[in-house]
């Protein structure tokens, strides 16, 4: 606990110290893909759910933020509602038939990635909304209201960083309360030995439902503010890229963690612009370090880690 706590200060203080746009700009990637690899891992490190729906509730609230901002006046923070809103209609849907027919694993993940597809292809053939494959330019900004200046835009890598910082850290907070309550008991069992929790009385349906629908909900935020931070939204967003990229950060930082996610997304969006890597060898490297972890270290960094500290303290 110390020893997060002491992270999260060193994050919060880092734009004190460093004055780099370059590396706070890598910091801004790392936490909007945090969020998305936090969320991730509550469906599946926790749940034991391995989703391949969260690219498709990341881009369908990257559009649906900017088109209601555009279309409904309404402000950046306004139109996340509505966007986590119809990110708990889908994946209230999507589970609701994937768990009704108890869709387990390899199924799983085929099912909801058709779905994600799916919804792919309409958005890029949608062109009267979505403008198709040549995407939207998102003009506008986030704003937030600031003691003595009234309602100020989010401008420049130093607001961006805390703003994008201050989003991951609430939601590593409500993840850790679900997670630290009898909703993360209920997950744990079912991740365990699914048939084992039925027996136990627990409520399977409801309980994968719930934390597809939680992580889901959580995962919108991280689209809307991924769309206004690039200023561009595509169908790319929604593509399978996005799926393998998410798998890779948590499988490498450590699944079943809340830590892990956000270092293997701050190794995996740091390592390519450090080296400069084109987006062909970015998902190459993505794959080659997928495979390492799952043959070298199948626990991650954090995982390893944590055993690493056990086996010294014992």
């Amino acid at each position: 606990m110390t020893g997060q706590a002491l992270l999260w200060g060193a994050l919060y203080a880092l734009p004190l110290l460093v004055r780099s746009d370059f590396l706070l700009t890598i910091f801004i990637f790392t936490f909007i893909y945090g969020i998305l690899a936090v969320t991730f891992d509550l469906i599946f490190g926790f749940t034991g759910q391995l989703s391949m729906f969260h690219p498709a509730v990341f881009g369908v609230s990257a559009y649906m933020t900017h088109l209601l901002a555009v279309h409904a006046g309404l402000p950046f923070w306004a139109a996340t509602l509505p966007s986590a809103a119809a990110a708990v209609v889908l994946a209230v849907v999507v589970g609701s038939i994937c768990f009704k027919f108890r869709l387990k694993t390899f199924y799983f993940a085929v099912v909801t990635l058709a779905f994600s597809e799916m919804i792919r292809l309409v958005v890029m053939n949608w062109n009267s909304v979505t403008n198709g494959t040549l995407g939207l330019v998102v003009a506008g900004k986030p704003t937030i209201y600031w003691p003595g200046s009234g309602v100020v835009p989010i401008k420049g890598p130093i607001a961006w960083y805390y703003l994008t910082l201050v989003c991951l850290s609430v939601t590593v907070l409500i993840c850790s309360r679900c997670l630290r309550s009898w909703m993360g008991r209920c997950f744990g069992a079912i991740r365990l030995n699914e048939d084992l929790a039925r027996t136990l009385g627990i409520n399977v349906f409801r309980y994968k439902l719930l934390s597809f629908a939680i992580g889901n909900a959580l995962a919108s935020f991280a689209g809307g503010l991924y769309g206004y931070y690039t200023g561009y939204i595509d169908p790319g967003y929604l593509g399978i890229n996005q799926s393998m990229e998410v798998l890779a950060m948590v499988l490498l930082g450590g699944q079943g963690t809340l830590t892990g996610p956000i270092v293997g997304s701050l190794v995996l969006t740091g390592l390519p612009h450090a080296i400069d890597l084109r987006a062909e060898l970015r998902a190459v490297l993505y794959g080659a370090i997928l495979i390492f972890t799952i043959l070298v270290m199948p626990r991650g960094i954090v995982g390893t880690l944590n055993a690493w500290r056990s086996r010294r303290v014992s």
